[in-house]
């Protein structure tokens, strides 16, 4: 029996109010699953609407830090 490892993420700009019902939508089963929550804050630069409008893509700052780790850093 082979072993394989997946990781599921949902991304999506949506209200608080709306969590739940999103929640109510989506399923994943599996044997081996287990509890995964982050957070993830995305930093734009202070020009980036203007570099999309001249159709250049912005460089992003990202910063994730896993909440069900206690030591876990950014």
């Amino acid at each position: 029996m082979t072993s394989h490892s997946y990781e599921v993420a949902l991304y999506g700009k949506f209200l608080k109010d709306d969590l739940k019902p999103v929640l109510d939508r989506v399923a994943l089963h599996s044997e081996s699953a287990h509890q995964m929550h982050s957070r993830e804050v995305i930093f734009d630069p202070p020009d980036a609407a203007q570099q999309r409008e001249a159709n250049q893509e912005p460089a992003l700052l990202k910063a994730l830090k896993e909440l069900l780790e206690p030591a876990a850093k950014w």
